[in-house]
Order: structure tokens, then C-alpha cells, then sequence
């Protein structure tokens, strides 16, 4: 018999988008009403700019719950804007987990600090390989 307390909710699905670019007016805002026209509600959204390189930087999440375009075809709505601002950019799904392999000296305690993070849900991956000397 399964207990209330130990079922776990399932997270909200959300998306996150990473932007770099040079550094111009407007890239907020565009990038914010697009997504809020497509039915997101953002949830977080960080940006920073770094004035020696003319660089731009941002991160935009936001709840997939009535989003009306698939990641497919935000792809393709989005190539514009991304085209407008010279962007590099890159859009995933917070239900990805990648596989990452940990590299580590013989000292445990970076190992533990990083397997603590994950299971706390600080990090969303996966570590099917430790390799160390």
C-alpha cells in the first residue's frame, strides 16, 4: 500500500530557453511577448549583460500549461527573432535529464557534493559513469 506521503508530485513540464547575443535594445520584451502570445506563463526569466564584450545573455522559463506550439514549431516561429538579434540560442524541456559522466581525482568529497545536488534535484541530469584515477 502506497502512502500520501511518499507519492511524489509530478513537476509542472516547463521549457528553458538560453539566448546569447550582442546586446541591443528590445531583446527582453520581444523575446517575452512571444512567448506570453503563445499562452506561456513565464516563471523565471534572468538575463545579464556584459558591457566589455557587448554581450547579452538570458534565461526565460516558463509553464508548458497552455502553450499552443510544440517545440518543433517554436523552432521554426522563433528562427526570426533569433535572426533579427544574431542569437545563439537553444530551447529544452525540463523533463531532459542528459547523461553526464563525472571525471574525479581521488579526494570523494566533489563526487559526494555533486551527487547530493542531484538527488536534491539541484541537478537535472543523470551520471551512469564515474571515472577516477
Amino acid at each position: 500500500m502506497v502512502s500520501p506521503s511518499t507519492i511524489q508530485p509530478v513537476p509542472p513540464e516547463h521549457a528553458v530557453l538560453l539566448v546569447s547575443c550582442p546586446d541591443q535594445k528590445g531583446i527582453v520584451a520581444t523575446v517575452s511577448d512571444f512567448v506570453y502570445k503563445h499562452g506561456a506563463n513565464i516563471v523565471e526569466s534572468e538575463q545579464h549583460q556584459d558591457v566589455d564584450f557587448n554581450l547579452f545573455l538570458m534565461r526565460l522559463e516558463w509553464d508548458l500549461d497552455g502553450f499552443d506550439l510544440s517545440m518543433a514549431e517554436f523552432h521554426r516561429h522563433f528562427a526570426s527573432i533569433a535572426q533579427r538579434f544574431q542569437m545563439t540560442w537553444r530551447v529544452a524541456l525540463t523533463s531532459y535529464r542528459p547523461r553526464v559522466a563525472i571525471l574525479l581525482s581521488r579526494l570523494d568529497h566533489c563526487l559526494a557534493d555533486l551527487l547530493y545536488r542531484q538527488k536534491d534535484g539541484e541537478l537535472h541530469c543523470e551520471f551512469p559513469l564515474v571515472i577516477s584515477n
